[in-house]
C-alpha cells in the first residue's frame, strides 16, 4: 500500500491526472464494507496534504465505523459528463491517521475553505493505494491508465468503441 507521495513516484501520470480530478471536485465517493459484507457508498471530502490522501468523517458515522472494522476502501471521483469522464478510481486501505500535524493541517484547510472545524472525536483516515486508474473516453473508445502494486509501472490500455 502506497501513500499518495509514493503513488506519485510509482505511477506519475496516473497520480498527476488523478490529482487534477481530486483538486477539482474536492470529494470522492468512498465504498466501504458493511458488517454483513454488503457495500456502502458515501461522498466524503478528500484532500492531498503533504503527500497524503486524507479524509475526515463525522464521529461514529457508519462509513467511519465500517473502516475501523475493515479498512478496505474503494474511491471513485465524480464523473462530470456522461460523454467521457474522466474517471479516477483507487482501491486500497484507509488507515487511522495518528499524525497530529496532518490532522491539524486538514482541520486548517476546512477552516480556510468553509470556516468550520471537525469535532475533536471525528475520524481521520489516510487512504493508501493498492490500485489506481485514470480512464477517458472519446470517439475511438476507452483509454485506461492503470497501476497496481503487484506489478511495475503504469499500463495504458485502449479498448475500441462499438
Amino acid at each position: 500500500m502506497l501513500s499518495w507521495a509514493e503513488l506519485e513516484q510509482a505511477a506519475p501520470e496516473t497520480a498527476a491526472r488523478g490529482r487534477e480530478v481530486l483538486d477539482r471536485f474536492q470529494f470522492v465517493f468512498a465504498g466501504t464494507l458493511r458488517r454483513d459484507g454488503a457495500p456502502r457508498v458515501n461522498p466524503v471530502e478528500a484532500y492531498v496534504i503533504d503527500g497524503h490522501l486524507l479524509v475526515n468523517m463525522i464521529p461514529r458515522s457508519l462509513k467511519a465505523l465500517d473502516l475501523l472494522r475493515d479498512p478496505r476502501i474503494y474511491v471513485h471521483a465524480p464523473v462530470s459528463s456522461k460523454s467521457g469522464g474522466p474517471e479516477f478510481k483507487l482501491a486500497g486501505r484507509a488507515t487511522v491517521l495518528e499524525d497530529a500535524a496532518l490532522r491539524t493541517k486538514l482541520d486548517d484547510l476546512f477552516w480556510e475553505m468553509i470556516q468550520w472545524r471537525p469535532a475533536p472525536e471525528s475520524h481521520y483516515f489516510e487512504i493508501l493505494a493498492d490500485r489506481a486508474a485514470y480512464v477517458t473516453y472519446d470517439d475511438t473508445g476507452q483509454t485506461s491508465l492503470r497501476w497496481r502494486s503487484d506489478r511495475e509501472g503504469e499500463k495504458r490500455v485502449h479498448r475500441p468503441g462499438i
